[in-house]
């Protein structure tokens, strides 16, 4: 049965991350044995053999089937399936003395099942598809998509959009068909395949003038061929429309932009809301991947860090404007904890706390118990006396104010300070 989801949470929490991850099953390799063979040729590494292999099928395969594969290519040098995948695999080593080799891609949420994370693979290798899969035969069956405040119902299901015609010399008004729309129609001419929409930023649109009659059409029991199945005669073209059964809907919805409390009720019925809080685990894991201890870089404690800036911010704001774990995830050393702080983490409570910047310096602890500025405080500030600037300010009472400003040094010893 389709499927209607809308990833929610606080921004750097791999919402759009886990959407690119879901595209990779609605993508179909052509791959004929001897890309396989010329692949290993170029390289003669197990983990992008078996990657081609799985792509070839489609994503996923047993243990033994790759095995067979592998052997029946006759690559004259023999490879070991279960020894590679378990080389690269992403869950963390059932004993410590196992040692796992970069890059890490594949996992097994099934017994003997294999997967290949191919986000992780372009991670590890940014010209993968460039350099193997120049050659093959790639066809999408999903369509990406941003909604924003100018985003239509003409972009999204159909509408009147004027084209200049060089043949005739004049301008066509036939009503063309928007993104979902064209995608429907595929996924009508191919129903033994899957077929997805994704919407990054759902919540950033006017969901019923975009969605129009189709917010009725979209539940999973209303769909064409299903028992309580509805069709409705667009507005442009006057002609009937439901939307096929496999056709999947993916949304993200960035809680820092929108409540989710304040979404469309009807859009609201309609999804499952999946929520993707910040998770100090995922850092852990992360950086495990690389070799480096979280909670030793460089004598910082990152998960401690997070953990307590996450805290704060719930107290003073609320849990919906939290910091996501992929602004820390590629922390390597102080500098970079610092520069994440200064690059990120300050210009998003900057947002957080526009009218209110002194509670930028509670989350940072840049305070002693008397209020006054610690010396190594990343959250500074210098006092404006209206006295020092204005000799004479009439009838006007003109407040000293206080100018904010982010540290030029952060150090080990701003970091610490934090959580200590």
């Amino acid at each position: 049965m389709a499927e209607n989801i809308i990833f929610y949470g606080p921004p750097g929490t791999g919402k759009t991350y886990l959407l690119q991850s879901i595209m990779s099953d609605y993508i179909d390799y052509e791959i004929d044995d001897a890309q396989l063979r010329a692949a290993f040729t170029m390289e003669s590494k197990g983990w992008i053999l078996i990657t081609l292999i799985l792509l070839q099928n489609h994503g996923k395969m047993q243990t033994a089937d790759i095995q067979k594969k592998i052997d029946s290519l006759f690559l004259g040098v023999p490879v070991n399936a279960a020894a590679e995948l378990d080389k690269h695999n992403i869950d963390p080593p059932p004993i410590a003395a196992v040692i796992r080799e970069l890059p890490r891609v594949f996992f097994s949420p099934n017994p003997r099942e294999w997967y290949v994370d191919l986000v992780k693979v372009q991670q590890a290798r940014s010209n993968f598809f460039q350099k193997f899969l120049s050659a093959a035969g790639i066809r999408k069956r999903y369509d990406f998509v941003t909604f924003h405040q100018s985003y239509s119902y003409e972009s999204f299901i159909e509408g009147i959009r004027p084209e200049y015609i060089a043949a005739t010399k004049g301008i066509d008004y036939s009503p063309k068909d928007g993104v979902f729309k064209a995608l429907c129609g595929k996924a009508e001419r191919h129903p033994e395949k899957q077929y997805a929409i994704f919407i990054d930023e759902i919540n950033r649109g006017n969901i019923s003038e975009i969605f129009g009659e189709l917010i009725s059409l979209l539940e999973v029991d209303k769909r064409a061929g299903e028992a309580g199945a509805l069709s409705a005669v667009l507005p442009y073209s006057k002609t009937e429309f439901s939307v096929p059964p496999n056709i999947n809907v993916y949304g993200t919805m960035n809680t820092a932009d929108r409540s989710i409390d304040q979404i469309d009720i009807a859009l609201r019925r309609r999804f499952k809301f999946q929520p993707m809080l910040p998770d100090a685990g995922i850092i852990e894991n992360e950086l495990n991947l690389q070799g480096i201890d979280a909670r030793d870089i460089g004598g910082i404690d990152l998960i401690r860090l997070f953990e307590t800036l996450n805290a704060r911010i719930e107290i003073l704001l609320d849990s919906q404007h939290l910091l996501g774990h992929a602004l820390f995830i590629g922390c390597k050393t102080v500098a970079d904890i610092a520069n994440v702080i200064r690059r990120s983490v300050v210009p998003l409570l900057e947002e957080y706390f526009f009218d209110d910047t002194q509670k930028i310096q509670l989350i940072f602890n840049d305070l002693d118990a008397s209020g006054d500025l610690r010396p190594t405080a990343i959250y500074q500030h210098r006092d404006l006396r209206a006295d020092d600037y204005f000799p004479y300010t009439g009838d006007y009472m003109i407040d000293d104010k206080k100018h904010y400003f982010v540290s030029e040094d952060i150090t080990k010893a701003s970091i610490e300070q934090i959580y200590e």
